[in-house]
Formats: structure tokens, C-alpha cells, sequence
């Protein structure tokens, strides 16, 4: 089915009253259905007279990445409407993007991502700005290594990620740059999802993209389909398109070592769940590729 809309009683959405909308409101929220995959969001589409927007229930730190740091600098992300906040949530009203996701990548795609997302690091290459997010960041892949205390391979390829991390070039990153997050209008590749980002290592949204996407469908991952002409094309658009960049092979290391992090991410859960056996987490699709990028960081 992939995503889809699914109508909503206004009632359900006290939070649209407080906002200065024009017009009778219709409410539908945003759904996914793939497989295995299926979410039901805190997003909702709002339509009045004709016009959309999309609510989000959110938080302090994301409205201020949109208002402070994304709003009105030709960014191909949503721009920032409002804000409002109502029993002590937060909700973000922004513009509506529409066209498809990226789940079904392609040459077109690949350098559309290339072009946003180095455009916003550019503009943000080791910034000085301290939102707090990169010492959010720092103590939860400290934690995250600890699961791996038996499974030495990979907890020494994961140090060596560590290790990079304080001196790796910082900018602005989204933290979640999944290809359900990006939306393609007009040529351009629009990152909607910055619940998570911040000021963070220039690598963690360049591994975000490619590291879930399989050559094809597959138990135990994303539906996310990427091969590696693909990932290779995506890779070198964006390096091209840096202003800044390191040399290329720093960069191809950085990226492997955020890649690993995604991996590691994913096995966290699984590792920490005494119900589940050693042999199941080595059966697993993250755990497979966590091996392989480790022996080629080590």
C-alpha cells in the first residue's frame, strides 16, 4: 500500500483551533503501510478554503531548527508557519510538500538528494552555534557502545567511530535523512522530518540514506531499495557539491564509520532484549552488514 491518508474528526486535534486558519478545517493523517513497515504519524494534512499545511506534534527544539535555522533561506525543506503549544505539547505547523517519498530510488533522486543536502551543510559548515544537540548525540553513542562489549570485532571498529566523532567537521544534519523523510517536487529533493537534528558530524545524514536500502526486498530490513551504482552516484554528487570537504579518503572512512553507527543502532535494541538469543542477532540483516563495514574499518 506505501503511504497514505487517513481522515481524522477535527475534535481529535484541539491544537488546529489555536492556529489562525482560514476557513472550515479538514484533518487527515498521515499513514504507512509497506510489509512489514507500518506507522501512523502525529502529522496530520489540514485543508481549509482550498490551501494544505501539515501539523506536527512536536517540540521546542525542532520548531526552533525550522523558525531559527531552516525558515526562509531557499532550503528545500517545509517552511515554517507557526507554532502553538496546547497541554504542554508542542505542535509545528509547516508548509505542505507533495510529491513521492524515496523509497523507490533512481538516478533523478540520487543527485536531488546530492543537491539539498549539501547545499544545507554548506551553508552551516562548522557552524559555531551550540544547540546542545551534538553532546545529545555524544552521550548516546557512548551509551550504545556498551552493547557491544561481546562482540569484540565490532566494538573495536565502533571506538574507532568514536574516536572520530569530536573531531569530525560539524554542520546542520537532520538526523533521520530516511528516505521516507525526503519528498521529491518540482527536481528537488524536500528533507521533511528534523525531529532529531542539529548541529552533528557532517557524515550522519550522508549514512542515514544509504546504509537501510538493500539491492532488493529482504526480512529484517526497511523497505528501502538502493543498489550500489546508486549509492555510489548519491555519494559522489554530494562530495563533489561540498565546499569544505575533507579529502576523499577521510570522507569514504567518515562515512563507513557513521554507516556502522546505523547498524549498531538497529542491533542495540536486539542485543539489550534477553529474550533474544545470540544466534538470532547474527542472523539479522543489520548485524551482517555491521560485520562487513567493521573489517573494512579495521
Amino acid at each position: 500500500m506505501g503511504a497514505y491518508l487517513e481522515s481524522v474528526p477535527l475534535d481529535a486535534l484541539p491544537a488546529a483551533r489555536l492556529l489562525d486558519l482560514d476557513g472550515p478545517v479538514t484533518a487527515e493523517r498521515f499513514c504507512d503501510d509497506d510489509g512489514d513497515y507500518k506507522r501512523r504519524y502525529n502529522v496530520y494534512k489540514l485543508t481549509a478554503n482550498g490551501k494544505t499545511c501539515v501539523l506536527k506534534k512536536s517540540d521546542s527544539r525542532e520548531v526552533t531548527l525550522y523558525r531559527d535555522f531552516l525558515h526562509g533561506r531557499g532550503f528545500a525543506v517545509p517552511e515554517y508557519l507557526d507554532s502553538v503549544e496546547h497541554e504542554g505539547t508542542v505542535w509545528l505547523l509547516m508548509e505542505y510538500i507533495n510529491g513521492p517519498d524515496l523509497k523507490r530510488f533512481d538516478h533523478e533522486k540520487a543527485l536531488a538528494c546530492a543537491n539539498t543536502l549539501s547545499q544545507i551543510q554548506n551553508a552551516c559548515w562548522n557552524s559555531p552555534a551550540d544547540d546542545g544537540r551534538f553532546q545529545r548525540y555524544w552521550e548516546r553513542v557512548n551509551r550504545r557502545a556498551r552493547c557491544l562489549r561481546d562482540y569484540p570485532e565490532l566494538a573495536e571498529a565502533y571506538a574507532l567511530f568514536l574516536a572520530r566523532q569530536e573531531d569530525c567537521p560539524r554542520t546542520l544534519c537532520s538526523g533521520d535523512f530516511l528516505q521516507c523523510n525526503g519528498i521529491l517536487r518540482s527536481g528537488r529533493v524536500y528533507m521533511i522530518d528534523w525531529a532529531f537534528g542539529g548541529i552533528m558530524p557532517y557524515a550522519l545524514d550522508v549514512a542515514r540514506l544509504i546504509a537501510h536500502g538493500q539491492e532488493k526486498p529482504g526480512p529484517g530490513a526497511f523497505p528501502f531499495y538502493m543498489d550500489a551504482d546508486l549509492r555510489s552516484a548519491f555519494v559522489r554528487a554530494h562530495y563533489e557539491r561540498l565546499e569544505h570537504k575533507p579529502d576523499w579518503k577521510r570522507y569514504i572512512e567518515d562515512i563507513k564509520l557513521a554507516a556502522l553507527n546505523e547498524y549498531v543502532e538497529f542491533l542495540e535494541v536486539q542485543i539489550n532484549d534477553p529474550e533474544t538469543t545470540r544466534e538470532e542477532v547474527e542472523a539479522d540483516f543489520y548485524y551482517r552488514r555491521a560485520v562487513e563495514t567493521a573489517k573494512h574499518i579495521i
